[in-house]
């Protein structure tokens, strides 16, 4: 008999400095025994085969629906061509402005990638300063933004700082964003046109040369590679 999965969302308040580990950010409840100890293990080998940390598994989206145009990265990741459907909208707390809220709707009129990550996750913390260096050299371009989801406000601080990210960063505890995107994995990217489209979602983490590669794919914006950027 298959195992009953039930989903719920962590009971923190957003903007909490609360500790979350990974596997308290876990929104996902497994009732099948002994069995669990077997699933865990094979998540496990997943994600490390796939280079996505799967420390939580955020509730499906009703508004997204999946394709079979999938491509095996050079990372080991999974880009999936969207089908241009309504990104759905979101407004969340700036990471180092509490009081200050982001929303995507700023980002209309510009193509966006949206990266969902966490302080915790080791392909979110590799893949970092590859987004912000395309982020700088595409300024005015395509925007960027960082959805710190499951996480603790403090930790991230200090690794967005350590990194030295300019783009703007928000803070999603619950990952109640993360649930409305179908985000099952992290890292996970999406590229939303800017007419607030989804043209596509990259599931692990990026090279700088395959990001590039990426947003010319969908937003049509030629990334010329830095010389010496890691391949």
């Amino acid at each position: 008999m298959a195992a009953t999965v039930t989903t719920e969302h962590l009971d923190q308040k957003p903007g909490s400095d609360q500790p979350v580990t990974p596997d308290a950010a876990t929104p996902v409840r497994w009732r099948a025994g002994k069995r669990w100890w077997a699933l865990a293990a094979a998540a496990v080998v997943v994600g490390s085969l796939t280079g996505v940390t799967a420390s939580y598994l955020a509730r499906p989206s009703t508004t997204l629906h999946a394709t079979s145009n999938k491509i095996i990265t050079s990372t080991g990741g999974v880009f999936t061509k969207e089908t241009g459907q309504v990104a759905p909208v979101w407004s969340l707390p700036d990471l180092r402005n509490p009081s200050t809220a982001v929303a995507l709707a700023q980002f209309k009129g510009h193509p966006v990638v949206v990266n969902f990550w966490a302080s915790w996750c080791p392909p979110c913390r590799k893949e970092m300063p590859a987004l912000e260096a395309t982020a700088r050299r595409l300024a005015g371009k395509v925007d960027f933004v960082g959805v710190d989801t499951n996480d603790k406000r403090s930790a991230a601080l200090s690794f967005a700082a350590k990194t030295g990210v300019s783009y703007p960063l928000v803070f999603d505890p619950r990952s109640k964003v993360g649930g409305n995107y179908g985000v099952y994995g992290l890292p996970t990217t999406f590229f939303v046109s800017a007419q607030g489209k989804l043209l596509g979602r990259q599931v692990g983490g990026m090279t700088e040369q395959r990001l590039a590669q990426l947003i010319n794919q969908t937003f049509k914006v030629p990334v010329a590679a830095r010389a010496g950027s890691p391949g």
